[in-house]
């Protein structure tokens, strides 16, 4: 996986508020429900995760997704983190973090199609990865019938 600019700080400052908590991986990892080699890797940017898992971040650190995603405000909110609820109704715009937050955790549709979303990217990549496995192995069949590179007469 590709390292994004963004997914790189987001790990760096993920990685701050576990040094900030002083956890060591594997005590955050089970409390966030995921496997220390994950977060290892969100911490470096070499994975993205999900809404679910912002939220369990913020809901069991107490961490300020403002923070994280933006570097913006402290690092920690009070308690029950800076979800909280608002008046939302389908066709009005999201104003702010906030608020996308609160929808992240409380809309069944919005989960749904993350989900759809998530899938859909991963089956996509998985095409590809199929594809360039079946064009090397043609090149290196190709290989195998001519080893010294010699061409047919």
């Amino acid at each position: 996986m590709r390292k994004s600019e963004s997914s790189v700080e987001i790990g760096a400052r993920l990685k701050n508020i576990r040094a900030e908590l002083r956890l060591q991986q594997k005590d955050m990892a089970a409390t966030l429900k995921i496997a220390p080699s994950y977060l290892c890797e969100i911490e470096s940017g070499r994975a993205n995760p999900g809404p679910e898992f912002f939220i369990r971040l913020a809901t069991s650190f107490n961490v300020n997704l403002q923070y994280v995603f933006l570097e913006t405000g402290d690092m920690f909110s009070g308690p029950g983190g800076i979800l909280k609820p608002f008046e939302f109704t389908w066709g009005t715009e999201i104003e702010s973090i906030e608020e996308l937050l609160w929808l992240m955790q409380h809309s069944v549709y919005f989960k749904s199609t993350m989900l759809a979303l998530a899938n859909k990217t991963i089956s996509k990549e998985e095409d590809e990865i199929m594809e360039s496995l079946q064009r090397n192995k043609a090149k290196t069949g190709n290989r195998k019938s001519n080893p010294r590179g010699k061409q047919p007469n």
